[in-house]
């Protein structure tokens, strides 16, 4: 079964996301900062990273450059809600959110899915990824 890494600074974000792919057969290993993703990485490489994008320190752009670099073959997924803050304020469409998915992608994110997204389209994605 392949191994993902969900790197994210919200713990109800990483322990939901912990739960639906280690129920899914994953393994699975979370980190709640860019730099702490990018060492377990060095530990114990994943076959897919799972990153969100605005977090306080390494932002998720940054951190898919540094896997981008050290770790070229590895599958990103970036997730993002665009730092809309609670969920009335969310705005799928929303400009930050479009402008946030769109930098993951140029700095090598294999695939975006903005926040929330169906457990099922993040599973496929996973399987997708790493099939063949």
């Amino acid at each position: 079964m392949p191994r993902v890494l969900i790197i994210d600074d919200e713990e109800d974000i990483r322990d939901a996301l912990y739960d639906v792919l280690n129920r899914a057969g994953f393994e699975v290993d979370v980190a709640s900062t860019g730099d702490e993703g990018i060492d377990k990485l060095r530990s114990k490489p994943a076959d897919v990273i799972v990153t969100d994008i605005i977090m306080p320190g390494k932002d998720g752009v940054a951190t898919i450059k540094e896997i981008r670099k050290e770790f070229s073959g590895a599958k990103i997924i970036a997730i993002s809600g665009g730092g809309n803050f609670g969920s009335n304020a969310y705005e799928p469409n929303a400009i930050k959110t479009t402008a946030y998915l769109a930098a993951a992608d140029e700095a090598g994110a294999d695939l975006i899915l903005s926040k929330p997204f169906d457990r099922e389209a993040l599973i496929k994605a996973i399987r997708d990824l790493t099939a063949g």
